[in-house]
C-alpha cells in the first residue's frame, strides 16, 4: 500500500459519495491514502537538509460502457472531480473484463510503531552526527553521506464490489554511504535498513561501523585476471542475480507470455535448495501488508518450493486474463494503477555457515555490490553488470578489492546447476530477506 501520504475523507462524507458514484458508474474502485514523514539527511559530512512531509490524495477507477477510466487528485476533497474525470476517460480506457474486490477481511494483523509518528528532528540529527563520528573512528578519510527518517500513513479502497477495507502503516529507514576519490581509485560502500518500528540507534551504528570495515579492506587493490572463478554473493549482490526470477513470475509478463514461465507451474527449474517466498506477515519486512492496492488480502505465498515453480504474482486484471486465482500483489501509489509486484521477498536459508562458504571460495571473489544490472535482459535469465565491490578471497577472508571487473551469468543456469552452498545466515536487505550464495564457474571479465 502507498507509504508518502496526509489527510482522507471523513468516513461519513465518502459514503454518500460511493452511493452517489454507484449511481454514475457501472463499477467503481476508490482509493484514499494519507501520511507524514520526517527525515534528516547529512551530505560530505555536514547537515544538508531536514524534510517534513504531510501528503493525501485519492484515485477512482470507474467503469462506463464496460471500460475502465481512471483519475486521481492529491486534494482528497475533490471527489465529484475526481469522480467525473474517471468516466469522462473511460472510452479510451481498457475492457473491464474482471471485478474489482469483493468484500473480506484479512484475518492477520501488522506491526504498527505510533514512535514513527513523534520522531524529533534533533534526535535525528544526533544519530546521523553519531553515524559519523563512527566512520571517522574507522577510517578518517572516508566522507559520509547518511539519512535517517521514517512516518505513518493510511489507507483506505473502497469498490462497488462490497470491499471497504482500512489500513494503517508506520515505517523508518536509514542509509550511510562512505565514498573516497584517491588517485587511480575511487571507493564507494554503503549500508541501508528499512523496518516497520523505529530501528535502534545501536543497530544503525553497528551497519555504519561494518560498512567502514569494509570499507578499509576496499581501498586495498588486489590483482585480479579474467577467468572462471567460485562467486559468494553476499545478500546485497543477490537480489540483483534474483532479478530475473522475480520479473518472470509477474503478472504482467505471464499475460504478455513473454515469460518463459508461462508453461512451467509444477516444474522443477531449479536446485531443490532454491525455496523464494512472498511473506506480506514476516514481523522483520518492511513491506507487508494485509490488503494489496486493490483491497484484496494477501497472502503468503511460495512461487519456488524445492525447486519447484508453484505459483505467479498476480493484480486482479492479469489472474483474469490468465486464468489464475488473484494473488493479493497488486501495488500502486494514488497516482498510479495497480501492478504486481512483491512484498518481502524470503529466501530459505541453507545448511552452510558463512565461514565456511568463504573457505571454499578461495581464489573466487566475494561481491557486494553490483552496478548497471537494470539494463540486463532479466526475461532471458541473464544478469550483467560491473563489479562496483567485490573482493578477492584468500583463506577465508576478504584480502582486497578488485578494480575493473564485470560478470555476465544467466541466473536459470546458475541457480540450476552452479550453487555449492547456501548460508544459515540471512540479512535483510530493504524488503528481501536473503542468505550469502557460493556458486561455481562464474565467468568474470577484467582489464
Amino acid at each position: 500500500m502507498h507509504k508518502d501520504t496526509s489527510r482522507t475523507v471523513e468516513q461519513g462524507s465518502v459514503g454518500r459519495f460511493t452511493s452517489k458514484l454507484a449511481q454514475m458508474a457501472e463499477a467503481f474502485e476508490m482509493y484514499q491514502a494519507e501520511g507524514r514523514s520526517l527525515n534528516v539527511s547529512f551530505e560530505n559530512d555536514r547537515l544538508s537538509e531536514i524534510r517534513q512531509g504531510q501528503n493525501s490524495g485519492v484515485s477512482i477507477r470507474a467503469v462506463k460502457n464496460g471500460k475502465i477510466g481512471f483519475s486521481y487528485s492529491s486534494k482528497p476533497d475533490e471527489l465529484d472531480y475526481v469522480a467525473s474525470a474517471a468516466i469522462r476517460m473511460a472510452p479510451y480506457g481498457k475492457v473491464y473484463d474482471y471485478e474489482f474486490a469483493g468484500e473480506a477481511v484479512s484475518p492477520h494483523t501488522r506491526p504498527y510503531d505510533p514512535s514513527c509518528a513523534e520522531l524529533n528532528p534533533d534526535k535525528l540529527v544526533a544519530i546521523c552526527n553519531h553515524v559519523k563520528d563512527t566512520v571517522k573512528s574507522v577510517d578518517s578519510e572516508a566522507l559520509v553521506d547518511c539519512s535517517v527518517g521514517g512516518g505513518v500513513g493510511k489507507s483506505r479502497i473502497v469498490t462497488s464490489n462490497g470491499q471497504d477495507c482500512t489500513e494503517q502503516e508506520s515505517s523508518f529507514s536509514f542509509f550511510v554511504s562512505l565514498r573516497l576519490a584517491e588517485e587511480g581509485n575511487f571507493v564507494q560502500n554503503y549500508r541501508f535498513g528499512m523496518a516497520n518500528e523505529v530501528i535502534p540507534e545501536d543497530k544503525i551504528l553497528q551497519e555504519a561501523k561494518d560498512a567502514a570495515e569494509e570499507f578499509q579492506i576496499a581501498r586495498k587493490n588486489a590483482p585480479f585476471a579474467k577467468g572462471k572463478y567460485p562467486v559468494l554473493f553476499a545478500p546485497s549482490a543477490l537480489g540483483d542475480i534474483l532479478m530475473p526470477i522475480g520479473v518472470s513470475v509477474n503478472g504482467t509478463t505471464i499475460e504478455k507470455k513473454t515469460s518463459r514461465f508461462v508453461d512451467s507451474l509444477g516444474e522443477k527449474l531449479f536446485d531443490e535448495r532454491v525455496t523464494l517466498v512472498d511473506d506480506p506477515f514476516h514481523q522483520d519486512g518492511p513491506g507487508g501488508g494485509l490488503y494489496d492496492g486493490e483491497g484484496v488480502p494477501t497472502q503468503k505465498r511460495a512461487f519456488i518450493e524445492k525447486g519447484v515453480l508453484t505459483g505467479f504474482m498476480h493484480t486482479l486484471s492479469t489472474a483474469k486474463r490468465c486464468g489464475h486465482q488473484p494473488t493479493g500483489n497488486a501495488q500502486r501509489s494514488v497516482s498510479s494503477q495497480p501492478s504486481p509486484g512483491m512484498h518481502n521477498l524470503v529466501m530459505a536459508d541453507g545448511n552452510d555457515p558463512l565461514a565456511q562458504l568463504m573457505g571454499r571460495a578461495q581464489g573466487g571473489l566475494y561481491i557486494s555490490q553490483l552496478l548497471g544490472t537494470f539494463t540486463s535482459n532479466f526475461l532471458a535469465g541473464q544478469v550483467s553488470g560491473n563489479i562496483s565491490l567485490g573482493f578477492l578471497v584468500d583463506s577465508g577472508k576478504r584480502v582486497g578489492r578488485v578494480k575493473n571487473c564485470a560478470l555476465n551469468v544467466n541466473t536459470f543456469d546458475l541457480l540450476k546447476s552452479a550453487i555449492v552452498g547456501i548460508s544459515k545466515e540471512r540479512e535483510w536487505v530493504g524488503g528481501r530477506y536473503l542468505p550469502w550464495l557460493l556458486v561455481d564457474g562464474v565467468q568474470i571479465s577484467a582489464r
